[in-house]
């Protein structure tokens, strides 16, 4: 979650021995701000070597204390207002650690059972799998073995949708399990969801009330928001993405329009923050619970169960010239990634929303830890600082993480170009849609998300089809023909991804329709191909 989306950025995993690893800490470097200092010419020597990053963020924690906290570059390309340590970065991902605190809380005061059903406290709560309903705890929630596919429902709560909390739980029942209950992994959103609707329901108190008052407002975390609809006035950084030509990922640096996304799914990537307030958050983690002063949050046992490796995510052959570090194994805890670095446990989160991508990870036997947030999906920048980082948290640095990159990028957008190109081309020739343009309007519904109408306009060859995500004021605009009955959106709004729709037609009747998005390198919560649209 790295290949180079945001897809990448936010799925990559690793686990290592248990928690006895956090006992024999490694020897620590006797200037404390030795790895700042690092940390610091590192991150400018990335903005200098990928110059079309408008932002960074960078804060770093040793022996548990904060030694840097700083902006580099502008909050928006071409222009004035710099990048401080107060300017707010959405940190979408690395949120659902919060959200784990945050039960962990309450399972310390007796409200909530980990291993509890989830019905317990949420009675309608259901999958699409009576056995799963029944079997699936607080703890299967958050850490992603559910069953349920990549990114299944994201549509729920991405790009800015409409759902309501309660929409999106209830939509759960209607997502096909496509893999083995706690048998495999697969990243979700959505069950974070219904992890923060536990919060609301043992508490009476909405998810984002609870994490102000019991998790920020302790740490003094003024900056930090849990929910982009409240900023408000904040100096925040603006989201930029290569929109192309000829795809997402491709072309020139471009602003876009601020996405609110995820205040129906705070709970799973909600919190902006900055980089003077995330080393708080930080160091309470580090500190096993306990922050600097003595403010206690939870308990080192809690600290311990979220640190603990519960879903193996991945594997592999180990170190590679591309990547030194690559770990054997990977794997999810609840709220944390796990993996080893050269030799001592990592524990790690990435994020990202529509131009943001963000990393945080803590060498617990150091009691240190980098968090990069980002203004722009950028991963040859979040690659070099994600693994560079840690590097110079340890000491060292002696391998070269940004030509490394710069290779990466390179090969990985050789592949995209070709892929692209493929996926534009019709396979059938760029066949004349077997039916007459008003055959194809209509009411489509699929029982998740709802919604979707197609509507023609104009007359003669004037006619034209449009299409629209009725709970997705983003997601609408021309549908043109493209290969017999399937067609391509063109969205009026060009930062988002394109789909193909992939009518059925049964007795020379349009009966329902498929979809999946036109770019490989489409973000995975634009999870299109989990819709089954039925003409209503």
């Amino acid at each position: 979650m790295i290949a180079t989306t945001r897809r990448a950025a936010l799925l990559s995993a690793f686990a290592t021995a248990g928690v006895s690893a956090l006992a024999a800490a490694p020897a620590r470097a006797a200037n404390t701000g030795a790895a700042a200092a690092a940390v610091d010419l590192f991150a400018r020597q990335v903005m200098e070597a990928f110059p079309d990053q408008p932002g960074l963020g960078i804060t770093v924690v040793e022996d548990g204390q904060v030694t840097l906290a700083k902006g580099y570059g502008v909050r928006r390309l071409g222009g004035a207002d710099k990048v401080t340590d107060s300017t707010l970065f959405g940190i979408a991902s690395n949120t659902k650690a919060v959200t784990a605190a945050a039960l962990a809380m309450l399972v310390e005061e007796g409200k909530v059972e980990w291993d509890a059903p989830v019905t317990r406290y949420l009675p309608t709560f259901e999958m699409s799998d009576p056995i799963v309903t029944k079997l699936m705890t607080v703890r299967d929630l958050l850490c992603h073995r559910s069953g349920l596919t990549l990114g299944a429902g994201d549509l729920m709560i991405w790009p800015n949708p409409t759902h309501t909390r309660a929409e999106i739980v209830a939509g759960l029942k209607y997502l096909p399990i496509g893999g083995q209950f706690r048998g495999g992994y697969a990243y979700d959103n959505v069950l974070y969801v219904a992890a923060g609707e536990v919060i609301a329901a043992v508490t009476g108190a909405p998810w984002e009330v609870f994490i102000q008052k019991r998790i920020l407002d302790p740490l003094k975390m003024s900056d930090c928001v849990p929910l982009p609809s409240q900023i408000g006035d904040r100096p925040r950084a603006e989201p930029h993405a290569r929109m192309g030509p000829p795809i997402r990922g491709l072309g020139p640096q471009t602003v876009l329009p601020f996405d609110g996304s995820f205040d129906s799914a705070g709970a799973a990537g909600g919190l902006n923050a900055s980089p003077r307030d995330i080393g708080k958050w930080m160091q309470v983690q580090l500190g096993l619970g306990t922050a600097p002063g003595g403010v206690k949050l939870w308990s080192e046992a809690s600290a311990r169960e979220m640190w603990k490796p519960h879903t193996i995510t991945a594997w592999s052959d180990g170190p590679t010239d591309d990547n030194p570090v690559a770990p054997t194994m990977q794997a999810y805890g609840l709220g944390w990634f796990m993996q080893d670095h050269r030799g001592e446990k990592l524990v790690w989160h990435t994020g990202g929303l529509a131009g943001f991508i963000s990393y945080t990870g803590l060498l617990p036997g150091r009691k240190a830890g980098i968090m990069v947030m980002t203004n722009a999906e950028e991963n040859p920048v979040l690659r070099s600082l994600r693994f560079g980082g840690p590097d110079r948290l340890q000491g060292r640095s002696d391998y070269d993480w940004i030509a490394s990159s710069k290779r990466v990028k390179a090969k990985s957008d050789e592949k995209l170009v070709k892929d692209a190109a493929e996926a534009i081309t019709p396979k059938g020739g760029g066949k004349a849609p077997t039916l007459p343009l008003a055959a194809y309007a209509g009411t489509y519904r699929d029982p998740w998300y709802g919604t979707i109408t197609v509507t023609l306009a104009g007359k003669g060859k004037k006619q034209a089809l449009k299409i629209a995500f009725d709970k997705t004021p983003a997601l609408q605009g021309a549908l043109k023909a493209f290969d017999g009955d399937t067609f391509v959106t063109y969205f009026d709004d060009r930062s988002q991804e394109d789909a193909f729709v992939a009518f059925e037609v049964r007795d020379g009747k349009v009966t329902g329709a498929t979809m999946k998005a036109v770019s490989p390198l489409a973000d995975f919560s634009y999870d299109y191909q989990d819709l089954k649209l039925a003409r209503v």
